[in-house]
């Protein structure tokens, strides 16, 4: 009997998830990227660089350094576009998929602490970078109601 490809699963998700946010990205009106709601809501450009932030943790502690997480004022810039966003997704998911696909069992298990000060073990940090993108996926679809839009843009529209 084989066992279950986790790491398979995974980025299989990923690639649904990035298509799925990728739709929701081109939903968001241009002049709406970066406009924040009510004086207190983060703008779509940062929620997606938000989203993207543990991409680069997880591959630099896959290859054993000890990243921080002060990579955000670079990817806000990187994501002030639609368009950047978008290639920012795509960039850093292929290479999270790549360092994922070569860690090993050991690297995957062991326990790192999350940048919340927390023990966790390495691939449930993987999972959680994963699942962030779903989170902020539906924040972008919340920010679609709010201008009036009740297209399912990840279904098709």
């Amino acid at each position: 009997m084989q066992g279950i490809d986790a790491r398979g699963y995974l980025a299989g998700w990923l690639q649904g998830l990035v298509s799925m946010y990728t739709a929701d990205i081109n939903g968001i009106p241009d002049d709406k990227w970066n406009a924040t709601f009510g004086g207190c809501t983060r703008p779509a450009s940062e929620l997606v660089a938000d989203s993207l932030s543990l991409f680069g943790w997880c591959v630099e502690t896959i290859k054993g350094n000890s990243p921080g997480m002060d990579g955000m004022d670079a990817l806000k810039a990187a994501c002030a576009t639609k368009q950047g966003a978008i290639d920012t997704l795509n960039k850093v998911t292929v290479e999270f998929t790549e360092a994922l696909e070569g860690a090993s069992d050991e690297t995957l298990q062991k326990e790192v602490m999350a940048p919340w000060q927390m023990p966790t073990p390495l691939f449930m940090m993987c999972q959680i970078a994963v699942s962030h993108i779903w989170y902020h996926d539906g924040q972008l679809n919340y920010i679609h109601c709010m201008l009036g839009d009740d297209k399912i843009y990840w279904m098709g529209g």
